[in-house]
């Protein structure tokens, strides 16, 4: 039977369009478990302690990063990488049902502890899945093709954020603490959909030599290219950490800013994501430079212009998430296309997990300076922004033939 023209299978082949549906459900799901905003309102429906709520960002976010070089070694034994990533999700959906379950049958401390190691499991599965997925998609997407990819991705995901987000703002005060539990069950159905869209993509890595070493890996054994991409990332997580200090900014209190921002971040995602997939796809170290420099400007009408008004800092920080979807995009093209199979493999499994010691770092010193600084360290973060833009330059370009 004849396709018509328009239809999607004509613009995209099947696997393609099977790993942009998957990567959509995947990226809802993480957005709908997110550590910033429904696992602490479970913790709080479950009268769990404050101290317990604080460690839940620094789990999620460490916990997916630094296994990664542990885990790429590992990878050199397993070349078929879509077996990895199906455990991976796997993990992650059974951690999002123990989620449930102990809201649904405990409180207090013992709910919190079960949340919290349930998260401990969901990032390790996370850390695998991030891991195979960039061998996935670079099989299935050729160099100039997958910044698209992922541009694509994440506007559906963007559009599906924002369809199950207004009505749940509408009608939160007739649902109660029910509609954390609703949130949490969309996750987990997510996770689900993801896992079994994804079922027929097979995808095979060439390990070479390295699957006869696989005992572990030594810093001389990456090239500066490597070094360099760490160096320039590191500053560029300051995109995400500043984005706090958008909220605080604002007269309003966090919970009447919240589905505002909430929006803001969904709107960015859906309305920059194809920009920035297809301007990767040219050049992704491009990308990076223009989703600073729009980060930077971001900052500076932060710090710049104190306007007594609600819609002032959410409309910054609707920039700051259109800067920050770049920088994502920007980096994850780039690792896709500088290095290829195993190399490209361990080259974001190393990166990731220097990246989670940095995002560490920087967590524990700006909450100790914060305390003393005369003024706000969102003037450090935007300096760290425009060094990391400037660092750049050392980038080789990644779309130069092999």
């Amino acid at each position: 039977m004849l396709r018509p023209p328009w239809s999607l299978t004509a613009l995209y082949p099947k696997n393609k369009i099977l790993v942009i549906a998957s990567m959509a459900a995947n990226k809802l799901a993480d957005l709908l478990i997110s550590a910033k905003t429904t696992l602490p309102a479970l913790l709080l429906s479950l009268s769990a302690p404050v101290w317990m709520i604080s460690w839940l960002v620094p789990v999620r976010e460490s916990g997916a990063l630094l296994p990664q070089a542990f885990i790429g070694v590992l990878l050199r034994r397993y070349p078929a990488r879509h077996q990895v990533w199906r455990s991976g999700m796997i993990v992650q959906a059974l951690s999002v049902t123990v989620m449930l379950l102990s809201a649904l049958y405990f409180e207090g401390v013992l709910a919190g502890s079960v949340v919290l190691g349930s998260l401990i499991l969901l990032s390790l599965g996370r850390a695998a899945c991030s891991l195979t997925m960039k061998d996935i998609q670079a099989d299935v997407a050729d160099k100039g093709e997958r910044g698209d990819l992922l541009g694509i991705a994440s506007t559906v995901s963007g559009v599906l954020t924002l369809c199950l987000a207004v009505p749940l703002i509408y009608f939160k005060s007739a649902l109660g603490q029910t509609v954390v539990l609703m949130i949490i069950a969309l996750a987990l159905a997510g996770f689900v959909a993801a896992l079994f869209i994804l079922l027929p993509v097979k995808t095979r890595v060439s390990v070479g030599n390295e699957q006869q070493d696989s005992s572990g890996f030594s810093f001389s054994q990456f090239d500066a290219v490597v070094y360099r991409f760490i160096a320039v990332r590191g500053l560029f997580v300051h995109s995400a950490l500043v984005a706090p200090f958008f909220m605080l900014e604002g007269d309003a209190d966090s919970q009447s800013l919240l589905p505002f921002y909430l929006a803001a971040q969904a709107a960015a995602t859906m309305l920059s994501s194809l920009v920035w997939g297809r301007v990767a796809d040219k050049s992704a170290r491009l990308t990076l430079q223009l989703a600073g420099i729009l980060a930077v400007l971001a900052c500076a009408g932060l710090l710049m212009f104190s306007i007594n008004s609600l819609w002032w800092p959410a409309s910054l920080f609707f920039v700051l998430s259109v800067a920050h979807t770049g920088v994502r995009t920007g980096r994850k093209t780039y690792s896709l296309d500088v290095k290829e199979g195993q190399q490209r493999t361990e080259l974001v499994a190393f990166s990731n997990t220097a990246i989670g010691i940095i995002l560490l770092l920087f967590g524990a010193t700006y909450a100790a300076l914060g305390e003393v600084l005369p003024f706000s360290v969102v003037y450090i973060m935007a300096g760290f922004l425009i060094a990391g833009v400037l660092l750049t330059l050392i980038l080789p370009q990644e779309k130069a033939p092999d």
